[in-house]
């Protein structure tokens, strides 16, 4: 069975054949039976240019019959699988296919689901992309196009929907002769859709089921045009719709994209339906848009929640000009949907709806994902080179959306607004219902604008990989040069000249291997293959010996006082990827940020534009320095920035002064490169996130500084430092919360925060006044009803800070390891007001108790030991819905027992039995934090697995055994590494797609394994 259609077999196929229409019909009249398979029955027209023969994808349980022009073929011959082979002659062809397609639950294909809430059963397709294969036969690739006539038959009390509208219905047939179960008794209906536009393969969608929703209509302002819409969910959650707000969001952006395009929404209807264990966000079929039911809000979520998911509605609305009226001829060129998709949505949401702020969570987090990936080894160019559908599945990724859509940012901002937007317009109208390639977007493009070199900038930007890495050299007339930031966040020259760090390393990681060959680390991105590796600093001397005297002689970089006045500025711009001279054309604004009474305002503010290694920045001169240097202010660049030493020092003390909220997520997202890449100390990070907690107030930086120091906790901070920092961090996280204000954003997502910290206690060494804090909160939301306010927390004895969570001014921090603000330190409780209280209660008024909060809370308690299984069934009963299902799956594998463990590791290998999403709750919980190292013996078990999990099953199952269970949480983390080098040299020939994504946890763990080691416990 061959089902990894490569691209030269694709363009084969495309020499030979044009596709008109496929009339294909689907009976699920047996979807509510036990029954496996369904009727799947396709006739295909097509012409072929001469005789040859030539394949159909079909991935089924069977083939019943096969027939080209009249004659019948043997299926036993013909399909092996995955494929149907068949001649055909020159001229008009006509192709017909009956076969039993398998109900998946992987969520590829037709995916079936049974809600544990009411027992209701729903189906849903999703085929990008290539499991169109999976339903119905066709020739799955993008650039042949056709005409696409469906009807499907199903329980009559289904709700049945496709990409077009509904032209005819009429009473159907049973079950099909040799399937079991019989539904006739509740009737069944034919339905009959209209015919679509040309379309590819892909985009195709039928869902059915007993989905509820509502209905409205938009009117074109400029046209009259009038679409339908719809808004869909299962039974069990339609009460939680919002479909007001959906509906508000998706008029929003019809009104501006085809006001922007200048091109009417080309689809009939706009339908869209949001679908459980979903494995995307959602997907662009036109006409039928399926989203995640997980953006259906059951509980109180923030407004964060809600900003992305007006930015899934448009980004996937985006999709219907750019990838459904346009789409690429193959999967390189994905990013001509992609990129301008996740730059489209970004910018309608800012533009067209509340959300005006939109940039500011994607120059913080979107980005932060672009940054991550283009440092793997096994980065890419945004157009890349895609031999096959494995890969093509696996470029769905942070190159391919968020780097993409960031240099699109970029190359507004190169040819303006104006340009980019007539040139997408003539694309539109020029390729309306065809497949392009790169060239046929940049040749509208250089028309547009014809005073800009297009080619130049397509070559810089769109043909390279890595992340530029801008630095700003000051000196000002009252202090002596700021140094250079290239050398790494807080860095000073020392006496030699070298880069030395003022907290005892200058240099950035370095992982090699032992056969020569390279896998990247922070900043440092050469490609190589994986051998036996050792962790290196740039001088060559061993990581674990970071730690020099030079912390003790190298003078602390200094703050700004503000009143210094610049006299020189040099800015530089370096390649991440190891011996990569790239130069890139750069289009940014820059900012000086100055104090305005007790905030950080803007003080000047230029654009600036240059193309070399270095470059004086000649309208810095003689303007006030201010207190930070901000490079790439208003984000319209795609580069990683590095603070001088001076404007780190004041973004670590005071980087929630800054008032611009876009101004303060790039300035985070510069400290957090910092720290991913070793230049920044990690308790040091820790403790400016402990200082924003309490002062924070958007939602969406928020979300985006927990994640990082998250990571930090999970991953970087040394095993020596971990209860100090998880302590100080948890303290830090419940003076905030018992701070915040009622019904907040903050409280909710502070609340969170608390208990995830929590669960994370389980490997501290020793209890502490925190730990027990957490416990009791966790304890207390469990002690009351969903629905009522969790108003106030009893601890388990009076409570003595652990250290000052720096909640009353810039100089405090939370008690990480050495400080003298820690335990019994100078800045200890009670020191500026900040401490978490020592009263008998704490009060949370307005935090309003849910399922969300319960599970959280009960999870963590399982982690620690205190909570059974019987808490966990009595949570379930409560909360039978199948979200509650899931966590309860994850709350059972998190169990602290050997026998638990056992037993979820016998379910995950049997992983075809499990829904995609029940496959990642047992797996979350089986990884779950523990006081005991109950899972290290599944080292072994997982690289002897690795083969199998991918050959066995689909690739999204595959994908997700692989990335949850790498060993990254094995006590012994360069022994993993040294095991992961091992399995990559002793499988060069495994699938490529395999190998990507092992060689990326092993990045990841590479990473952790440094930052551990340049750590002291006096940082």
């Amino acid at each position: 069975m061959t089902t990894n259609l490569t691209r030269n077999e694709a363009q084969n196929r495309t020499q030979l054949l044009e596709v008109d229409t496929y009339t294909v019909h689907i009976d699920v009249s047996n979807a509510e039976t036990d029954d496996q398979t369904y009727l799947s029955r396709t006739v295909v027209d097509f012409t072929a240019r001469f005789v040859d023969s030539t394949f159909i994808d079909l991935i089924a349980d069977s083939v019943t019959s096969v027939q080209i022009n009249g004659e019948m073929l043997p299926p036993a011959e013909v399909f092996d699988g995955a494929r149907v082979t068949f001649p055909v002659r020159a001229g008009r062809n006509s192709l017909t296919i009956e076969a039993q397609a398998r109900y998946s639950t992987s969520g590829e294909g037709l995916h079936r689901f049974t809600d544990p809430a009411d027992g209701k059963v729903y189906l849903y397709t999703q085929y990008e992309p290539t499991d169109a294969r999976r339903v119905f036969a066709n020739f799955d690739q993008p650039d042949l196009k056709a005409e696409f006539i469906f009807s499907v038959t199903a329980p009559a009390h289904f709700q049945v929907l496709s990409n077009r509208g509904e032209a005819s219905t009429e009473p159907g047939p049973g079950p099909r002769t040799g399937q079991t179960g019989d539904s006739t008794s509740a009737g069944v209906v034919t339905h009959h859709f209209e015919p679509t536009l040309p379309q590819s393969s892909y985009i195709t969608c039928i869902t059915a089921g007993p989905y509820e929703g509502a209905r409205d209509e938009w009117k074109d302002p400029r046209t009259g045009q009038t679409v339908q819409l719809g808004a869909w969910t299962r039974a069990s959650l339609v009460d939680h719709l919002d479909a007001d707000d959906i509906f508000s969001i998706t008029k929003s952006g019809l009104n501006f994209f085809t006001s922007e395009f200048d091109y009417p929404y080309p689809w009939g209807k706009y339908d869209q339906i949001f679908v459980p264990e979903y494995n995307l966000g959602a997907m662009e079929n036109p006409g039928l848009v399926t989203f995640t039911d997980s953006l259906i809000f059951r509980d109180k979520v923030t407004d964060a929640q809600y900003e992305s998911r007006a930015n899934v509605i448009l980004h996937e609305m985006a999709h219907m000009w750019f990838g459904d009226l346009v789409t690429m001829k193959w999967w390189d060129d994905l990013w001509l949907k992609e990129s301008f998709a996740d730059y489209m949505g970004g910018l309608a949401l800012a533009e067209a709806t509340r959300f005006t702020d939109g940039w500011v969570t994607f120059a913080l987090r979107r980005k932060a994902w672009a940054y991550t990936q283009d440092l793997y080894p096994t980065t890419h160019p945004i157009v890349a080179d895609i031999p096959d559908v494995e890969a093509a599945k696996l470029n769905f990724d942070g190159i391919t959306y968020a780097k993409g859509a960031s240099v699109l940012k970029q190359l507004v901002a190169f040819v303006g607004r104006e340009a980019f937007f007539a040139g997408s317009r003539l694309y539109f109208k020029r390729f309306e219902y065809g497949n392009t390639e790169l060239a046929d977007f940049l040749e509208c493009l250089a028309e547009a604008a014809p005073d800009r070199d297009i080619a130049n900038w397509a070559g810089a930007w769109l043909g390279t990989s890595g992340v530029s890495e801008l630095s700003l050299q000051l000196t000002t007339s009252d202090a002596s040069s700021a140094g250079d930031s290239s050398a790494g966040v807080g860095t000073r020259p020392d006496a030699n000249g070298a880069g030395a760090d003022a907290y005892g390393t200058g240099s950035r990681m370095r992982v090699s291997s032992s056969t020569g060959a390279r896998l990247r680390g922070p900043g440092d991105a050469g490609a190589g293959q994986a051998g036996a590796s050792s962790v290196e600093n740039d001088s060559g001397s061993a990581g674990a010996g970071v730690d020099s005297a030079s912390a003790s002689t190298v003078e602390p970089p200094r703050r700004r006082s503000g009143s210094e006045t610049i006299t020189g500025a040099i800015i530089t711009q370096a390649d991440s990827a190891e011996g990569a001279a790239l130069l890139r054309p750069h289009t940014f604004e820059i900012a000086t940020l100055g104090r305005s009474g007790r905030e950080i305002v803007p003080l000047d503010t230029f654009r600036f534009e240059f193309s070399t290694e270095s470059a004086e920045v000649e309208p810095l001169i003689g303007r006030s320095a201010g207190v930070i240097t901000l490079l790439n202010y208003n984000d319209l660049d795609y580069a990683r920035v590095r603070l001088d030493p001076e404007s780190t020092e004041a973004a670590v003390t005071s980087a929630s002064r800054i008032t611009d909220p876009l101004s303060r997520a790039l300035v985070w997202s510069a400290l957090d490169n910092a720290v991913r890449d070793g230049l920044m100390p990690v308790q040091k990070y820790l403790k400016a996130y402990a200082r924003s907690l309490g002062k924070e107030s958007h939602a969406g930086i928020m979300a985006g500084l927990s994640q990082t120091a998250l990571t930090c906790i999970d991953q970087w901070v040394a095993d020596r430092n971990f209860d100090a920092a998880i302590t100080g961090l948890l303290g830090a996280a419940l003076d905030a919360l018992a701070a915040a204000k009622a019904g907040s954003d903050a409280q909710l997502h502070l609340a969170n925060l608390v208990l995830a910290l929590t669960s994370r206690t389980a490997r501290c060494a020793s209890d502490s006044s925190a730990v027990a804090m957490g416990r009791g909160f966790a304890s207390q939301i469990l002690a009351v009803p969903v629905g009522e306010e969790v108003d106030r927390m009893y601890p388990e004895a009076p409570v003595q800070a652990d250290g000052d969570a720096g909640g009353a001014g810039d100089s405090g921090d939370a008690g990480f390891a050495g400080d003298a603000g820690g335990a019994g330190g100078s800045g200890g409780a009670g020191s500026s007001g900040g401490a978490v209280h020592s009263t008998a209660t704490l009060p949370f008024r307005g935090l309003v108790n849910d399922h969300a909060l319960r599970w959280n809370a009960l999870t963590a308690l399982v982690c620690l030991g205190w909570a059974d299984q019987t808490d966990i069934a009595r949570e379930n009963q409560s909360d039978p819905s199948s979200s509650g299902r899931l966590h309860a799956e994850t709350a059972s594998a998190a169990l602290p027992l050997p026998i638990v463990k056992i037993r979820a590791w016998e379910a995950i290998r049997e992983a075809g039995a499990l829904s995609n999403d029940v496959l990642s709750a047992i797996i979350s919980g089986f990884v779950a934090p523990s006081a005991l190292p109950l899972i290290e013996g599944y080292v072994d078990a997982y690289f002897a697995g690795l083969l199998g999990f991918w050959m066995d099953n689909s690739i999204e199952i595959a994908r997700r055994l692989v990335l949850g269970l790498y060993p990254k949480w094995s006590i012994d983390e360069e022994a993993v590494v040294e095991k992961t080098d091992a399995w990559l040299a002793a499988n060069p020939g495994a699938p490529a797609a395999l190998r990507r994504l092992v060689i990326e946890r092993r990045d990841d763990l590479a990473r952790a394994v440094f930052l551990k080691s340049t750590q002291s416990s006096r940082h």
